[in-house]
């Protein structure tokens, strides 16, 4: 089963935690996940935890993870968002990570409780700053009972994420598998070895995966050219920019962006489906 880079946009998004296993992914926004019955067993960064009922998980950007096995009666949570969009957190989020993502919501701690509820009630009704603010409140009571380490002193507790993180970072520019084994300072085999043991996927693979969502937003400019897109997004030649493109949507990028200027249906991409039901 092979990583992906997941496309979850820019805004919040709340609904349903899946009922299906899901295969292991990273995003850049942060996620929750509350299961509010059964149980259901996560990777996150390497690590294996069986969630029960008011389990919580905080996956902050970048952090490889998977929903790995779920049971029959299995229930929760789902939220996704920026980083910055609550900017009491914004730096947490960026410069630390939780040394354990997982955490119990104790009976007691109604506040978290009533965040969830009314979360998942709202989500369609209620206006976005009601939203926003049961979010804030969410956020509040569980990251209150988190320890949180520096991301510069994550490296051995957590390769996958630095690897990630160094990768993303450089993802535009000429980056190969030497390179970016310099730049973590490690062999071109260790580095290798990591995505092949702990992401499952090629390297070229995950960093085309990066461009390519970078490409589809960038092609949403009414101006813009596919010679700029390829050069800005870190393709050397429009040959290797048709072929990545292709592979990860399943069209061309020339088709791709008429029906997205044309207001076509692009419900045909093969992209990997979101794990989250709204």
């Amino acid at each position: 089963m092979k990583a992906f880079y997941e496309d979850r946009g820019e805004g919040l998004f709340v609904g349903i935690m899946t009922r299906y296993p899901f295969p292991l992914h990273v995003h850049e926004v942060v996620e929750i996940a509350v299961v509010q019955a059964g149980s259901c067993r996560m990777q996150i960064d390497g690590r294996s935890y069986r969630l029960g009922p008011w389990d919580a998980a905080v996956i902050f950007p970048l952090v490889p993870h998977s929903f790995d096995e779920l049971s029959p009666n299995s229930s929760g949570f789902s939220a996704f968002f920026p980083a910055n969009m609550i900017q009491e957190f914004a730096n947490t989020f960026h410069s630390a990570l939780p040394s354990e993502p997982v955490l119990h919501v104790d009976m007691a701690d109604t506040e978290v409780r009533t965040a969830v509820r009314k979360l998942l009630q709202t989500a369609g009704e209620e206006p976005y700053a009601f939203r926003l603010a049961y979010l804030h409140l969410l956020l509040a009571g569980l990251l209150r009972g988190m320890r949180f380490v520096p991301t510069d002193a994550y490296s051995e507790r957590g390769p996958a994420y630095r690897v990630v993180k160094y990768v993303y970072d450089h993802a535009f520019e000429r980056i190969s598998l030497a390179s970016a084994a310099h730049g973590l300072g490690v062999s071109e085999s260790h580095l290798s070895h990591l995505f092949s043991q702990q992401l499952h996927v090629n390297f070229r693979r995950f960093v085309n995966a990066i461009r390519i969502d970078r490409a589809k937003a960038l092609m949403s400019d009414p101006h813009v050219t596919l010679t700029s897109v390829c050069y800005n997004c870190g393709f050397e030649n429009m040959r290797t920019f048709r072929r990545a493109f292709v592979h990860e949507t399943g069209m061309l990028p020339t088709a791709f962006l008429q029906e997205l200027r044309t207001g076509g249906d692009l419900g045909g991409l093969k992209l990997p489906s979101n794990k989250a039901e709204s």
